[in-house]
Parts: structure tokens; sequence; C-alpha cells
């Protein structure tokens, strides 16, 4: 019996050099393949890390200061996910990022053990590489090569990444049996195209309030930078928006050549503020300020920690 464990991990950051440095685990997810089949077992947990996320990995995967402050530990979680992985084949994408996240709990717990102790580990990314030198080997590009449905991936999320990988993973090597290997290339007309079992979608996880506005937040920023198309042809006046769809179209604003970088900003967050008010509801309006707030709060606290003020 081969058995097989898909993971991903979402971090509150990492440092320039992409070790993990102060960063730590936010949320695991993992899904269970045997003998070249989706199990259904799965496992995913949002950690408590004891620090700030990052704004550049918030805008990434969503996932806010204020959704962990109740969550476990990562030393509560670790005996259970020990346990799914250990002794399986490990597959990741881009191994060396998660193991190094994982690397360090095992370390912070004090485990003479390290990820590559616990399972055999499988770098997805050089896998793609090999099997499809000339295309892209990012997540989001391998389900399009193999037509694999990620149109939920609206955001990064350790659980649905491992979901979507567990899929690309059995298409790439799907016709494994009859892999021809020479000169480090395969012959891509023996693999067999792997497809999901008809009437089988990947489940809709249910969405913290706190996520969901954050993410609608996010969306709205990244639109405000995105020109769609001009106003009318020929105009030198364009359209704002996100490929997500028409209600986060918007004027574009463009810098006057003149205007103050904080007037600039006032512009930008007046035409935020006027599409939230849009988009959400006055309940969801009073959960993103208290998310907001509870960030700021955070960070403010985190800076004076490094700073020794407390």
């Amino acid at each position: 019996m081969l058995r097989q464990v898909a993971l991903d991990t979402e971090t509150t950051g990492k440092n320039d050099d992409g070790t993990p440095g102060e960063h730590r685990i936010i949320e695991v997810g993992c899904v269970e393949i045997i003998d070249r089949r989706i199990t259904g077992r799965q496992l995913r947990f949002l950690i408590n890390p004891d620090r700030p996320i990052d704004a550049e990995a918030q805008r990434v995967h969503g996932i806010s200061n204020e959704m962990l402050a109740d969550k476990p530990h990562f030393a509560d979680i670790a005996p259970q996910l020990i346990d799914f992985i250990r002794g399986s084949e490990l597959l990741i994408h881009n191994a060396r990022f998660d193991t190094a996240f994982l690397d360090k709990e095992w370390t912070l717990l004090r485990m003479s053990e390290r990820t590559a102790d616990l399972c055999r580990i499988v770098d997805t990314v050089a896998l793609a590489r090999k099997i499809n030198p000339n295309n892209q080997a990012n997540l989001d590009n391998l389900c399009r090569v193999y037509e694999i449905d990620n149109s939920r991936r609206t955001q990064h999320g350790a659980l649905l990444d491992a979901q979507l990988l567990a899929e690309v993973y059995l298409a790439m090597t799907g016709g494994q049996a009859s892999l021809v290997f020479e000169e480090n290339s395969l012959q891509q007309s023996q693999v067999r195209r792997w497809q999901r079992p008809q009437g089988v979608t990947l489940p809709c996880m249910g969405v913290e309030p706190e996520r969901h506005v954050k993410h609608v937040e996010t969306l709205i920023k990244l639109a405000q930078g995105h020109k769609l198309r001009p106003t009318e042809e020929g105009s030198s006046e364009f359209i704002a928006g996100s490929d997500w769809g028409a209600e986060f179209e918007m004027p574009y604003l463009a810098k006057g050549k003149e205007e103050g970088k904080k007037d600039y900003a006032k512009r930008l967050r007046a035409q935020l503020n006027e599409k939230l008010n849009a988009l959400l509801s006055a309940d969801d309006l009073q959960i993103l300020a208290a998310v907001n707030a509870a960030e700021k709060d955070a960070q403010q606290a985190w800076e004076d920690r490094v700073n020794h003020k407390v």
C-alpha cells in the first residue's frame, strides 16, 4: 500500500531570503492519498502564532490576527499532525519552504526528528519542472494545464491548496506505469490525464465572517490599481476593477502631478469606503472595523516589544 499526503502551509510571512526567521505557521492542510486514490481523509488547523501577520502575507491568504486569537498553538496540534504524516510520502509544492517552517516548529518543541525523518518528501515543483519543462510550475498554471477546476482558489488556503495539489500530482503522474525517461524528459503522449470523478466537487469550505470581509476589502484594494479598459475608445481615463466580477469596477484614480501622497491616499480611501459600503452589510462593516482595529493594536504591540517599549 502506497500512502501519500499532500500538505500545504500558510505562514505569518517570511524573510527576504525565503527562510522562516521569526515567522511561524498559522495554517496547515493535509489530504490523504492511498494507492493513487484520494481517500477523503484530511486535516486542517488554524494556529495561533503568538506574533502579528505581515501585511503582504495576509494579502495572499486573507487570514487576520483576530481570526487566530482563540486558535490552538502549534504544540497543541503537533501530535495529531505527526500521526497523520508519519511514514507517508509527503507531497509538497516547493518543499524547501514548507519543510523549513515545519522543521522550525519541531525545533521549538525540542524534537530531535525533522520532517525528513518523519516522511519521504517529494517536491512537486521539481517534479512539475521535469514533466513540463516548458510550463510554469505554480499551482494555478498546473491546474490550467491539467484542466483541474481551481475556481474556488480566490486566495491561498492550506487545505484547498493541498486538495488541488493532490489532484495535480495524480494528473502529472497519471501514466506512471508507462512513463519512459529519455535524457531526463518524458514522453508526454504516454501520460494518461487525471480526471476528477464525475459528480465529485471539492467541498466549499466555510469562511469565517472576519475572513470574508477582509477578502472583500483586499479585492477592492487590488482592483483600485488594476486598469481594465479605457472609459471610451481613445480616452486617457480608465475603468479599474477585478476579473472576479463587475461589482469591483470603479473609476481608475491616477495620482495628479501636483497632488501630494496624503491627498492621493485620501482619495483612494474614500473610493475604498464607497465600495465597501456598496458590497458589505452594516454588520459586515462593523466586523471589518473590529478586525482592522485589532490588527492595528497587534501590530503596535509587536512594534513596542521589538523597540523594548514594554
